[in-house]
Parts: structure tokens; sequence; C-alpha cells
């Protein structure tokens, strides 16, 4: 067995046991009285992501297996994902979490990181050849029509996108959105998706990487708005607009990109910047794709995505839990999102 296939499968039996471990759970619901309070209990208000730490967790640990699954289909974990689908991906359950969100003061609930996680799920289902996989994509589909119908909404009215480092950056779930519509031949939320990133990071210039590190971030606000660009703008305009938005990494400069470094591995918050280390090699890996093979930014991100991901890597299944319960997505990302 090859390397990566056996941290492959230790990231599949952590995937699994994540999604099945309800508690502990950061429980986030918005209650109306004290009678609505009772009876919380993550499984009941949320049949199919009640597990690992927290719902959006939930979701792209449940991302996680099925893209492990297409990987490699006849894996020593493809038996238990696809059994644990069965039983999960379910209509009469999907619908539920549809009526979750559906509640009085629950319409902006996980937007749009669990949103765009969700649509992600849908994504590697769609692409899925396992003979059940006809069967997953109709139990999860209430909740993915319901949830890319939210997003497009929320893109079509919002005056101005969120561009921190952290689970409200709209260029992350525009990425993970654009992915689900181009899978699922949606043209009209493909085109919303290209217009917003043109209006609202099209003019972007001189963003300085000395002001992009946040010692509570998972996402780099530039790396992520650049990723975004390179798949939204043909290659020629992305080249001229990303020497224009980073003009330091033209001129050689990445001293702003040294991996980050964790040092209470039992801090929730302080633990994100092992997710910024892994989000920071996947869209220096995505850059790569659209940069003039053998350039400078080129090199160097080959050499920098590395050091980022061995950075991190320790933590992704050995950590606490507080890590342990998220971060295979992320190395996933980084791993394989431009191999397949």
């Amino acid at each position: 067995m090859s390397e990566i296939n056996t941290h492959h499968e230790g990231y599949a039996r952590t995937a699994l046991e994540n999604a099945r471990r309800e508690y502990p759970n950061l429980i986030m619901h918005f209650v109306h009285d004290a009678a609505e309070a009772q009876g919380c209990e993550p499984s009941a208000m949320h049949p199919i992501f009640f597990g690992s730490y927290d719902w959006h967790s939930c979701v792209h640990m449940h991302w996680s297996m099925a893209r492990l699954l297409n990987l490699d289909p006849s894996s020593n974990h493809a038996k238990a994902i696809a059994s644990w689908f069965d039983r999960q991906f379910d209509v009469g359950k999907a619908e539920r979490e549809v009526a979750y969100f559906s509640r009085d003061g629950a319409a902006h609930w996980q937007r749009p990181y669990g949103w765009g996680w969700l649509l992600k799920v849908y994504s590697e289902l769609a692409v899925c050849a396992h003979p059940h996989a006809d069967k997953w994509r109709a139990g999860l589909r209430p909740l993915a029509d319901f949830l890319s119908d939210a997003m497009f909404h929320h893109l079509q009215t919002a005056n101005a996108p969120v561009r921190h480092g952290v689970h409200s950056n709209t260029s992350f779930a525009m990425i993970h959105a654009l992915r689900y519509a181009t899978t699922v031949g949606d043209h009209d939320f493909m085109a919303l998706i290209g217009a917003k990133a043109r209006q609202w990071f099209g003019a972007d210039t001189n963003y300085s990487l000395a002001y992009d590190f946040s010692g509570e971030d998972f996402l780099s606000p530039a790396l992520t708005e650049a990723l975004l660009m390179s798949v939204v703008l043909p290659q020629d305009e992305f080249l001229a607009w990303f020497s224009a938005f980073l003009p330091e990494l033209v001129a050689g400069d990445f001293k702003h990109l040294t991996p980050a470094i964790v040092i209470n591995e039992n801090d929730a918050k302080q633990v994100h910047n092992h997710g910024l280390n892994l989000s920071r090699a996947w869209c220096m890996r995505g850059l790569m794709q659209v940069l003039t093979m053998g350039e400078p930014r080129w090199k160097q991100f080959g050499v920098l995505s590395g050091d980022h991901l061995r950075a991190a890597e320790a933590a992704i299944t050995g950590g606490a839990y507080v890590s342990t319960h998220w971060l295979i997505s992320f190395a996933l990302l980084a791993e394989t999102e431009w191999h397949t």
C-alpha cells in the first residue's frame, strides 16, 4: 500500500468516527423561548449532519468520505463509507434538515460556509460511480436544492462580500458553489457567481500580505479571493489581475507566506491556523494551474505549499479533537483537488 493510501485510510477512519460522534457538540441553535430550548439534541435537529463537533464540520466530513470513495472505490474504507451513506442520505432526513433552515430565525444559519460545503458534497456525489450513488444523490437533493436557491438569492442581494479569513468568507463559499453549479449544469448560477466575483473583486489592487494573517484565521483572504478569480476569469485576464493584486509576489517577496505556528493545540480558535496552512497550500496549488510553469511564483508556490502541508500534517488525525474533527477536509483539498 502506498504512503498516500495509508494516510487516506487514516483520514477515512477518522472522518467516519467524527460523523458518527454526536458529542462533544457545539450547538448553534436559535430559540424563541424556554420551551423551545428543551430537547436540543443534535441528532434530533439534524438527522444527517449531527456529529463531528458542529454541523458544518459534519457536512465537510461527508465530503471527505465521498472524495476518498471516489479516489479509491476498492479501498478498505469504501464499504464502511457506503454503508454510512446508505443510512444517512435519505429524502426524509434531508427534508427535516430543510425544515430546520425554514424555521423562523434560521434562514441565515450556517451562511455561507456550511452552505458552500453542502453544495460541494452534492457535487462530489454527482460524479460518484458507486452503484448506490443515485440513491445518495436523491437522498441529499432536497437540501442541496434548498441551499443552492438560498445561496443564489444571497449572492444576488448581498451588497458586498465578507473578506474575513473565517467561516463568513464569501470567496470560499463561492468557489464551492461554482463547482456545484458547473457540475449540475446550472448556467444561471454560474453566470451570477462570475458576475459577482468581477463586481466585488475585479478592481482589487495592491493588496498587502502583511495584513493577511490573523491568529484565528483558517483561510487567507488574499489567496482565497485569488483562487476564485483564477476559476472565474480567462487565463490572460487573470494573470494581469493577479499581478496587480499581489505585486509583492511579482517582485519576489514571499516573506509573508511562511507557515503559521500553533502553540496551544487545545485552543479551538488557535488551531484554525492549522487549517490556514492547509487552505493556503490548496490555494497555492490551485493558482499554480494557471500560472506559467517555471516562473518564480509557480516555483515558490510549489515549495511553499509543501512547507504548509508539513506544518499541519501532525494535527490532521493526531491532534486534539478541536483539530481532528475538521482538518481532514482541508488536507484533502490541498492534496487532491487539483488531481481529480
